[in-house]
């Protein structure tokens, strides 16, 4: 039998797991937050798990960069093995070069249906966006160069430690 607050810190640890996926492009980690039966709407309907990762990752393509930052999460206990839980966030997305150069940054929710079976996992997802705005590059900070910066993919810092 699950307590809440392990269930709790369980499936918070699902939800950065997706996000550090994204940030860092890592299909495997995002693939293994979503049960095989899962569906995922990012606002162009549902769409079966795979179905889903498909197009986000093409989707990530686009994008030199992306950053997902999670803020707090409410959780509604069906039972030991089912829970519903809303979760704030904000994304920032860089994308460099050609006639489209700018930052998009999100504020978002995501509706999430989680079930336990051997772990955590997302059956299904909505993601509901609350605002938006574009960051024009004359608007950038640039970051020095003798800084250590982010990267998609295994040659990112964190997988170095």
């Amino acid at each position: 039998m699950t307590t809440e607050p392990t269930a709790r810190e369980a499936i918070r640890e699902v939800l950065a797991a997706y996000c550090r996926g994204i940030d860092r492009r890592d299909r495997a980690l995002v693939t293994s937050c979503f049960a095989a039966d899962a569906t995922d709407d990012h606002g162009t309907g549902p769409r079966p798990r795979d179905e889903f990762l498909a197009w986000c990752f093409q989707l990530l393509e686009g994008y030199d960069a992306t950053f997902h930052f999670l803020g707090q999460s409410t959780y509604d206990f069906g039972s030991d093995e089912e829970c519903s839980v809303e979760t704030y966030g904000m994304a920032a997305h860089r994308r460099a070069g050609g006639p489209d150069h700018r930052n998009l940054v999100t504020g978002f929710r995501y509706l999430d249906t989680m079930r336990l079976t051997d772990r955590w996992q997302i059956t299904r997802r909505v993601a509901v966006t609350d605002w938006s705005r574009v960051d024009h590059e004359r608007d950038w900070w640039p970051v020095p160069e003798q800084m250590l910066r982010g990267q998609s993919g295994p040659d990112d810092a964190s997988y170095q430690q």
